[in-house]
């Protein structure tokens, strides 16, 4: 059978072991869906931490706002994202290589007895791109265990999770795709990794910057909407995205719609960002006029008193409400 048409209307190079051309469009619905929510999360939790640590920086005079790479979250571990980062890596490279398909391990080389013997195994290696994404990741999940138990060079954690956006984003860069609308589809996606690893090598250089900050979780934002809106594009079945006639991707118009709703995603995400920034900003004033409150009747006065009798040391001004995530009870400054 002549394939030579098929393959070069879908621009497709990648063979079966019996000789065959694969013709089938690579990924799922599922494997863009899970990725964006994972990554709108993970950017959520950067948010709410920059957010927490800038604020309480302009409430205690002398704290000079910081850029970290992990964040905490309520009463989780300190430790709680980077051990997230270096095993659930882990569990997604095994789904992508074996749990998540009915035959079993993803092989790289076709086996003996086949036509393509010894030659490697072009379908499955949408997997094994995908599977290399990870490694980097974990890579920077112990970095940042490791940064609790040993004092690193500043700036050690932030290259490490550098190196695992901008390998992720060289990946996807690099990434075989076979129609127009799906090179489209995954090229902005590797702008919006690039934007993220950017932001994180500039949080390297200017830590003290709150909007670099907000930076890099926002392109978190963009990635994990670009994930899901490419779901939506690829596999819903949605005429409007179909760009083939007869049987060849040569409709134009949905991959000329993509910069598009790209763009809008951005915005969306920046107005998202814009908006949280004004939640706590209010949470916070609600915060210092409650504290004002205390103050007017004596509490916190009382507090400092009881607190200079325990400890011998008079301790001046306003001891600061508790933020989001510090611990419990009460503490003296001094």
């Amino acid at each position: 059978m002549d394939h030579a048409g098929n393959e070069a209307g879908h621009g497709h190079g990648i063979w079966k072991c019996d000789g065959e051309p694969w013709m089938k469009e690579g990924g799922s619905w599922i494997g863009h869906i899970a990725p964006g929510v994972v990554m709108m999360v993970w950017g959520l939790h950067w948010l709410q931490g920059a957010f927490r640590n800038y604020f309480n920086s302009l409430r205690h005079k002398g704290q000079e706002f910081h850029a970290q790479t992990t964040y905490t979250l309520w009463r989780f571990p300190a430790t709680s994202e980077g051990v997230c980062k270096a095993f659930l890596p882990m569990v997604a490279v095994s789904v992508e290589l074996y749990f998540a398909h009915r035959g079993g391990w993803r092989t790289m080389i076709c086996p003996a007895g086949t036509t393509r013997e010894g030659h490697f195994y072009g379908p499955h290696f949408g997997n094994w791109q995908h599977a290399a994404m990870y490694p980097a990741f974990i890579l920077a999940g112990f970095v940042d265990l490791l940064g609790h138990e040993v004092e690193l060079p500043p700036g050690t954690q932030q290259a490490f999770l550098f190196l695992a956006f901008f390998c992720e984003a060289l990946l996807m860069g690099l990434h075989k795709k076979h129609t127009p609308l799906d090179i489209a589809v995954h090229s902005v996606l590797f702008y919006a990794m690039s934007a993220t690893a950017v932001m994180i090598l500039a949080e390297a250089i200017r830590p003290r910057n709150f909007l670099l900050a907000c930076g890099r979780a926002t392109a978190m934002f963009v990635q994990g909407g670009w994930f899901v809106m490419a779901a939506h594009i690829m596999f819903s079945g949605d005429k409007a995205w179909d760009e083939n006639i007869n049987g060849t991707p040569t409709d134009m118009a949905p991959s000329m719609m993509v910069p598009i709703f790209f763009v809008l995603v951005i915005l969306l995400s920046v107005a998202f960002t814009l908006l949280a920034f004004l939640a706590f900003h209010l949470y916070y004033k609600i915060l210092d006029a409650r504290g004002a409150v205390y103050e007017r009747t004596g509490l916190l006065d009382e507090d400092r008193i009881e607190c200079g009798r325990t400890s011998g040391v008079t301790v001046p001004g306003p001891v600061p409400l508790t933020p989001l995530g510090a611990g419990a009870g009460t503490s003296c400054q001094v």
